[in-house]
């Protein structure tokens, strides 16, 4: 008996000193962030962020928010602190926040600025879906809520399951060469180390610029050489989809086999370029644009 209770006061000591360390995570850029508890009050620098905090259900927590944070409609509700890259440090301040969600388009300097003011900053720079669903997990272990983001977590994985399954034994033969217009004056699009390249290949197709790195301009005479089969354009939020507009009628682009086919598709923006838990609605997206033979058609949004 003697040996059972030294061995439950131990553990008590134990179980007090890890409350005492509180909770500690690694960041997206190597930063380690220490919380004494799970934060209370927490501030989103990024709409990808609020996507996050609102999909783990802890939304209650959020009070400042972006004037880009657009979805889901609540979050245009919240308090805002500023955009993206410009920080309102007198509001911040007001709202005393336990926890600062910032993203990749925040400048190291607000950060440091806003841990100067003595509040925590967790950095999200996810690249790939799977290091989405990582700082999901990450995410609400500092909210507390570590259960609902295992299950979020497990959720999307199922998601992309149920697409990559179905297309990776797909031979290249049958795999259709995708090009993503994010505007097109000039023609800006994705090439490999992008989301769009993960979310062409992961839904069985082949981004055609994949030779590229990162977002880049294309020459006009170079997509046509390249004659993609389907072509991806993004939307925009003002209702004239200029980039759609000027892909269906410039004169130059009709001899593409993907306008000649009537394969060019709108997608929206936001769903196809936020790192946040939308990034596997993104993958079904493609998916259906790519294969809709496997995953049934699209709906066109134009």
């Amino acid at each position: 008996m003697k040996i059972l209770r030294n061995l439950f006061v131990l553990l008590f000591v134990l179980g007090l000193s890890l409350c005492a360390l509180g909770f500690e995570v690694v960041d997206d850029v190597g930063r380690t962030v220490t919380l004494p508890q799970p934060a209370l009050r927490v501030v989103s620098l990024t709409p990808a962020n609020t996507e996050i905090v609102f999909a783990l259900g802890m939304e209650e927590k959020l009070v400042g928010v972006t004037t880009y944070c657009n979805y889901p409609e609540e979050a245009r509700k919240k308090e805002k602190i500023g955009n993206i890259t410009e920080v309102d440090l007198e509001a911040l301040v007001r709202l005393q926040p336990d926890l600062v969600l910032a993203g990749s388009l925040t400048p190291p300097e607000v950060v440091e600025k806003i841990e100067e003011l003595g509040y925590p900053v967790f950095v999200c720079d996810a690249r790939t879906i799977a290091q989405v669903i990582e700082d999901v997990q990450k995410v609400a272990l500092l909210l507390g809520v570590e259960e609902e983001g295992r299950t979020l977590s497990e959720a999307m994985e199922k998601r992309v399951e149920a697409i990559t399954s179905r297309v990776s034994t797909l031979s290249q033969e049958k795999r259709p060469k995708v090009f993503h217009l994010i505007w097109h004056d000039p023609l800006w699009t994705a090439g490999r180390d992008t989301f769009i390249h993960e979310f062409i290949t992961l839904a069985g197709g082949e981004n055609v610029v994949s030779d590229l790195s990162g977002y880049v301009t294309l020459d006009l005479e170079e997509l046509l050489r390249r004659d993609p089969d389907i072509v991806t354009v993004v939307s925009t939020h003002n209702g004239e989809n200029l980039s759609y507009n000027f892909v269906m009628s410039d004169e130059r682009l009709k001899s593409l086999k993907a306008i000649r086919e009537k394969r060019v598709f709108v997608v929206d923006g936001d769903v196809v370029s936020r790192p946040g838990p939308r990034v596997v609605e993104a993958l079904e997206i493609f998916a259906q644009i790519v294969h809709p033979e496997v995953f049934g058609p699209y709906r066109q949004e134009n």
